[in-house]
């Protein structure tokens, strides 16, 4: 039996090329097909620019609100009007700023706000307590269902929130400037507002401020009595332990340490007095042995008026027997009378030496007798010095608790007049600097803005949740699409028919579906090679209606052209044969052994083509016998059809996929119900093959 040869690769380039249209880029950068796709889905695109719409006029619609802000400077360093005030000075750059950060807090707390709540009657104003559109429709909604709506909340308490919400404090970055920035419905209410809290922050700050130097004040002088009184106490068992020990003296020195320190000085003058006079008598001593140059060392003589006088006498005397030596010679009379002078001046001059070293002699007795009753009296304080040390240690821890608790005394009072002063003065920089002014336009932006941006943004969300709709679904929607991602050509598109035509010749009447079968024969007759028999494969992925009629149709179609043609229903379901309504003969197994014709097979359909029925029991028992007793009958047929069931899941498929004597696999997909997914898996299956064709069935865009 003759085998059909294979044509040469280049029979089949027209059809194995990539279509024009492939890209490599995404296909939503493709403007024509992202426009199919927003047509297709024109209900996502529309629906949030509507909602956004319908928001935007909403938020126009809506009262309009008026901000108004007025800037302070807080600095809390304040002013260094005392030198030790409560407030701390000179603090880190970081300190300071968290502190501002705190008073921020202040600002806009309950007490500050409640303040302004009823110092503006705002528990009555409509603007801070009236009931809102969606407070009534929570009513309507709970009376609808039976429910007593909830009470009504404290205005006051109302007021208080509203005015939380409405309040916004800032503090400007890397400075101690504040804004306080007010919204109402009302430009100058809301420059009141503003104003106001700045204001009553300035009050009660101030206010606080007094109240807690009070509370220190009073908590200080309440302490003064109990300190004066520990200080009295201290001081009384002081004087008591010193009365009784007979402690007396000052507060660094008790008299007996006094008068041990007096007695050693005395006693060490003494001792030097004493040591002088000795020097004074030993020179007296040896001057009066001889040496009588020691006398001018002694100062009792040197001042001595006598001694100087006896000095002058005793000169001029012994002037006098010199000059008579020497104009009487020695042995003159007058001498002698020369010579008792000069005796008795030397007499008289000696004499007044011992009178003086008498005295000196005296004085050094009673320097010595002084000496010994000093260091006596040393010795004896010096026993009650030991005698009182203890008491005196235990006198001086008393007095270290006087001083202690006199200290202790002394800097609460001070610090309590201190405080006293500082109450009455206004030590804080925190002051407003630029007032509330009432505000020239709305809060928010312009009306023209809020619908362009709603229009814009209504846009980029229903592009975006159509193209992600499209994209999520994963249906076959696209022809461009279709050839872009499985880069094969469509070769067909049929049109949908109506459901109550018949199969074959009864859908092929000339209208648009006839056109698309014809067009899709001439596609195959032009691109395949013109050697016959044409062996042609229908199968699809997951579409087993369009597969059996595009198999029924084209065969059926060709029939009527005078075609020699072979429609084989090789499906495992049966499709084309129970919408044929032939029966199949019952001597397959036969013709499939060789022991029969393949005519003995064969049913003649109405068109005039041939068609091999499935009997649901021939392709099991013998599928290669089945195949190439198929693929054997090219010299009795132009066209052989083989309608097989779908790619991936039929082994006959599986296997005339694989065949080479298949001239073209034509592969059907739904529009808008396949999947790429399974049409990616049966082209898988079917491998690389230059001759697979897509062709796309209820077709409805052209793109």
């Amino acid at each position: 039996m003759a085998s059909i040869e294979r044509a040469p690769a280049v029979v089949y380039q027209s059809l194995a090329r990539e279509p024009e249209s492939t890209s490599d880029l995404p296909w939503v950068l493709d403007m024509g097909e992202v426009g199919r796709v927003l047509r297709r889905r024109w209900l996502l695109v529309v629906l949030p620019v509507l909602l956004l719409g319908l928001a935007a006029v909403a938020y126009l619609g809506t009262p309009s609100q008026y901000a108004a802000t007025t800037q302070m400077l807080i600095d809390p360093r304040g002013l260094a009007l005392l030198k030790d005030e409560a407030n701390p000075q000179g603090q880190a750059n970081e300190a300071t700023l968290m502190l501002v950060d705190s008073q921020l807090r202040v600002l806009s707390s309950d007490e500050v706000l409640r303040t302004v709540v009823a110092t503006y009657h705002l528990d009555t104003d409509p603007d801070f307590v009236g009931v809102g559109v969606l407070d009534r429709v929570r009513d309507a909604v709970q009376r609808l269902l039976g429910r007593s709506p909830e009470a009504a909340a404290d205005p006051s308490l109302t007021a208080l929130r509203v005015l939380r919400d409405r309040l916004t404090v800032r503090r400007l970055e890397r400075s101690f400037a504040v804004d306080v920035t007010m919204s109402t419905d009302d430009r100058e209410k809301s420059a009141r507002l503003a104003q106001g809290i700045a204001e009553t922050y300035l009050r009660a700050e101030a206010t606080n401020r007094s109240q807690v130097i009070g509370r220190a004040r009073t908590a200080l002088t309440s302490r003064l009595g109990e300190l004066r009184d520990g200080v009295e106490q201290a001081e009384a068992a002081a004087q008591a332990f010193r009365n009784k020990n007979n402690l007396v003296g000052t507060r660094t020195q008790l008299v007996s340490e006094q008068q041990l320190g007096q007695l050693s000085e005395q006693l060490g003058a003494a001792r030097a007095r004493a040591a002088e006079q000795q020097s004074k008598l030993k020179q007296l001593e040896a001057a009066a042995g001889g040496d009588g140059a020691k006398l001018d060392s002694i100062q009792e003589v040197l001042q001595s008026q006598t001694i100087g006088q006896l000095r002058g006498q005793l000169a001029q005397a012994e002037r006098q027997r010199a000059d008579a030596a020497v104009s009487l010679g020695e042995r003159h009379p007058a001498m002698y009378a020369s010579d008792v002078q000069v005796r008795s001046a030397r007499a008289q001059l000696d004499g007044e030496v011992k009178r003086i070293a008498a005295a000196i002699r005296n004085e050094y007795r009673a320097s010595l007798a002084n000496v010994t009753e000093l260091s006596q009296a040393l010795e004896k304080r010096k026993a009650d010095a030991v005698k009182v040390g203890d008491s005196f240690v235990k006198l001086r821890e008393l007095e270290r608790q006087v001083e202690a608790r006199r200290a202790v005394y002394e800097s609460f009072l001070v610090r309590t007049r201190e405080l006293q002063e500082q109450q009455q003065l206004d030590t804080s920089t925190a002051r407003i600097i630029s007032p509330a002014l009432p505000a020239a336009r709305r809060q928010g932006p312009a009306a023209p803005l809020v619908l362009a941006a709603a229009l814009i943004a209504g846009l980029g969300l229903g592009v975006g949740s159509g193209l992600t709709a499209e994209q999520l679904s994963g249906r076959v929607r696209s022809r461009a699409r279709l050839e872009r991602r499985t880069r094969r050509s469509i070769v067909g598109l049929l049109p949908v028919i109506g459901t109550a035509r018949g199969g074959g010749k009864e859908r092929l009447t000339g209208d648009a579906y006839e056109v698309a079968i014809t067009r899709l024969r001439n596609r195959l007759r032009r691109d395949l090679p013109s050697q016959r028999p044409h062996v042609i494969v229908v199968t699809s992925a997951d579409d087993p209606a369009g597969r059996s009629m595009l198999a029924l149709d084209y065969a059926t179609s060709a029939a009527l052209d005078n075609e020699r043609v072979l429609l084989v229903d090789a499906s495992a379901d049966g499709t084309v044969t129970r919408e044929v309504g032939l029966p199949p003969r019952q001597d397959t197994p036969a013709i499939l052994a060789g022991r029969a014709p393949l005519s003995e097979v064969l049913v003649r359909h109405r068109s005039g083509m041939a068609l091999m029925p499935q009997d649901g029991k021939t392709v099991r028992s013998d599928l290669r016998g089945y195949v190439d007793r198929i693929l054997g009958a090219q010299e009795t047929f132009d066209l052989i059809v083989i309608h097989v069931g779908l790619i991936g899941a039929d082994a006959i498929a599986e296997r005339l996929a694989a065949d080479p004597r298949v001239t073209a696999i034509l592969v059907t997909a739904r529009y808008g119900q396949s999947q790429y997914g399974r049409i990616d898996k049966a082209l898988a299956a079917i491998g690389d093959r230059s001759w697979v064709g897509l062709v796309l069935t209820d077709a409805t865009d052209q793109g």
